[in-house]
């Protein structure tokens, strides 16, 4: 995943990462998404300001691993946060971002595989406005017509 830096698509996205589980919502999609394994550890990264190539050194030096599963599974969980609008391409002109520390295994010591869980079962009523989309005779969750 070396190109682009990359960022959380805020506004767009927020998110809240309690114990061991994130919980990401997109609020443009109404999709709701929830991280496990090493999951957190990877997202706090990210949230650091870590690049692709920073996040898979420092989950190499956090798990005692093969380092070919660590690069295979940290890679395909930020591509599908890509491919899910979670993340998006980092454009700005900053200075290097420095290595953030590892934050040890929040995980459990041992590399559990990232797994980003989607869920689309709240997008009608996430999608909604309750101030302003709504069927003003039928009252909110309703949304109107069209």
């Amino acid at each position: 995943m070396p190109g682009p830096a990359l960022r959380i698509n805020e506004p767009s996205v927020v998110h809240e990462t309690i114990d061991d589980e994130t919980i990401i919502i997109h609020l443009g999609t109404g999709t709701y998404y929830s991280l496990d394994g090493c999951g957190a550890e990877v997202w706090a990264l990210i949230e650091a300001g870590a690049g692709g190539d920073q996040i898979v050194s420092a989950m190499r030096q956090s798990h005692d691993c093969e380092p070919a599963l660590v690069d295979r599974e940290v890679l395909e969980l930020l591509d599908r946060l890509v491919a899910e609008g979670v993340l998006v391409a980092d454009d700005a002109t900053r200075p290097p971002t420095p290595m953030p520390e590892p934050a040890g295994a929040p995980c459990g010591g041992s590399f559990q595989t990232p797994t980003l869980h989607r869920y689309t079962d709240m997008q009608e009523f996430m999608l909604v406005d309750p101030l302003h989309e709504v069927d003003h005779q039928a009252g909110w969750p309703h949304a109107q017509a069209g």
